[in-house]
């Protein structure tokens, strides 16, 4: 059974404007959907992202939990976002 029924996604910053110049025609990530979440270290699931073009791409995406700032995210590699309690 899936474990996101309590849980929102915030879609994480990726600040490549400090290393690269803007593209103004850059889709940026509205939502986020995980299916089959599950808080465990290093759990493979897949990560739905919807676009400001308003297309889907699905990317294979990690649960990982951060011992140090004590909080969970889930990296698409081009799309992470911090799991938050409802």
């Amino acid at each position: 059974m899936p474990d996101n029924l309590n849980y929102t996604f915030k879609i994480l910053a990726r600040d490549w404007h400090k290393r690269r110049k803007p593209n103004p025609k850059t889709r940026e990530p509205l939502s986020v959907e995980i299916p089959h979440f599950k808080r465990e270290h290093n759990h493979m699931c897949t990560m739905v992202v919807t676009y400001s073009d308003n297309s889907k791409k699905e990317l294979i995406a990690r649960v990982i939990y951060n011992q140090l700032a004590q909080r969970w995210t889930v990296d698409g590699m081009e799309v992470a976002v911090e799991v938050l309690e409802c």
